[in-house]
């Protein structure tokens, strides 16, 4: 089935001049829902990197060591996922789905949200991204070299893919 593309309204998940301040209390408030929908695949222009949408709006919250008030990060539903980032000669290391699926579905927003907030890609907002994905893991229990070793490569890697354009869609019509 084919999906109408959607632009919907997203408040700016980053935290205003970020320096690398640690993230605590990570903490999932929502279950994450996914549709597999290979069609979304067709919309992107062939591009292979988009069978799943997410469901239903995907809600995390955290503060900094400094904060008494929790900050949110609202994925919008409909938002366009290839699940867990990973370059498919690395799955024998880490595979697209496993207990850093749910870090992984925020990671990947905050790496596309800058394009839908208007302003251009920030290294401090990347290194955010990174480092909610890090607290993202601790919350959910991946086993620490793994989460290291994913940290690693976001860290080495990302900034590639982070300051690149995402092609449209980006998020469809649930």
């Amino acid at each position: 089935m084919s999906r109408k593309t959607i632009k919907p309204k997203i408040d700016n998940p980053y935290p205003l001049d970020y320096t690398g301040e640690k993230i605590e209390n990570f903490t999932y408030e929502s279950p994450l829902v996914l549709i597999r929908d290979i069609e979304a695949v067709k919309m992107r222009g062939g591009k292979d990197d988009a069978e799943y949408v997410v469901g239903a709006d995907y809600v995390v919250t955290f503060n900094f060591a400094n904060e008494v008030n929790k900050r949110t990060i609202r994925v919008p539903k409909g938002m366009l996922t290839d699940l867990a980032s990973v370059p498919r000669a690395a799955w024998t290391l880490v595979a697209p789905v496993g207990p850093h699926l749910e870090a992984s579905i925020v990671h990947d927003f905050l790496y596309i949200a800058w394009q839908d907030i208007g302003r251009a890609p920030q290294s401090n907002d990347w290194l955010f991204a990174d480092n909610a994905m890090r607290a993202g893991m601790i919350e959910a229990g991946v086993e620490p070299s793994q989460r290291e070793m994913i940290y690693a490569a976001v860290r080495a890697f990302g900034w590639a893919v982070y300051k690149r354009p995402d092609p449209l869609p980006r998020y469809v019509e649930v």
